[in-house]
């Protein structure tokens, strides 16, 4: 695993050497030898604990900022960008960049806005969307000046309520077009999702999206990815890294289903401190092999 792979995938050149990415900050912490809370209080320590992790399991990018907490106990802020965890965020991601792009990709995340929404607002969230538009922007807008390779922004089931509708697509315009004056490009991680329903993603015209486990806890199905990757600039296929043997048959259905899609590899949960290293360390030996 390369950032040379993961550039190919961002540029939208499909190629035999795919990029690998997980979320794995909590696993990360771990790897580090500290507690989750003391990582994420100190920008130092959450970039290096991050580039120790991303060695060890040969990641080509990575993922600062996924807990979605961060965006949503900032946005109950005054002032979301001063004191809080999602500014030791930010600045630990600057930080992070800046020795480590020449290396690997680096890639900032955050609640998405209809993640965001909901867990603010609750079972009105799309009733809401607008009150949380300038802080989504201004929180975004705050990683997107380090310069990421990929602005990433985690939905969860309630994304498809109604179905991928205005408020969806006025969001993601509008921080696409913020995204854009920094040249930085936007994706989605969604999970818990309904197979179904992916389809329907490649109407917000995000390029690039990241599919995390099913509501069920399992793999998308493949002709709906199929479906989606052809509305999209890269998909993201997920495999589960403490099943080596059913990971291993899941590439082998990826690398004859989907063909010359563009598309890369990530886990489909966020990797904990519970995460079977020697289970993950196997799979990326397939992967490698």
């Amino acid at each position: 695993m390369t950032r040379m792979a993961l550039s190919a995938f961002l540029a939208g050149q499909a190629s035999a050497d795919k990029a690998l990415l997980s979320a794995a900050e909590p696993l990360a912490a771990r790897v580090g030898g500290l507690e989750y809370s003391s990582m994420t209080a100190d920008p130092a320590l959450w970039g290096s604990s991050l580039v120790k992790v991303g060695r060890l399991l040969g990641l080509s990018g990575l993922v600062l900022g996924f807990d979605s907490s961060l965006a949503i106990d900032a946005a109950r802020e005054e002032h979301p960008l001063e004191g809080t965890s999602l500014a030791v965020a930010v600045e630990a991601f600057s930080r992070m960049s800046q020795t480590e792009r020449d290396h690997v990709g680096c890639i900032a995340a955050m609640a998405g806005p209809l993640a965001l929404a909901q867990a603010i607002h609750g079972g009105e969230y799309l009733d809401h969307m607008a009150d949380l538009k300038s802080v989504t922007v201004a929180m975004a807008e705050a990683f997107c000046k380090s310069r990421p390779d990929l602005l990433l922004f985690r939905e969860g089931s309630g994304f498809f309520e109604g179905g991928i509708g205005t408020p969806q697509r006025k969001a993601y315009n509008t921080l696409k077009n913020m995204a854009s004056y920094f040249s930085v490009p936007v994706g989605i991680f969604v999970e818990g999702y309904d197979s179904a329903d992916l389809p329907d993603l490649g109407k917000l015209k995000v390029p690039f999206i990241l599919l995390g486990a099913d509501k069920n806890g399992n793999a998308p199905d493949f002709a709906a990815v199929k479906q989606l990757a052809a509305e999209v600039e890269g998909i993201g296929v997920p495999l589960p890294f403490g099943d080596p043997d059913q990971a291993r048959s899941l590439l082998a259905s990826y690398r004859e289903q989907l063909g010359d899609v563009n598309y890369l590899y990530c886990t489909m949960n966020e990797l904990t401190p519970e995460t079977d290293l020697e289970a993950a360390l196997a799979l990326v030996g397939c992967l490698n092999g």
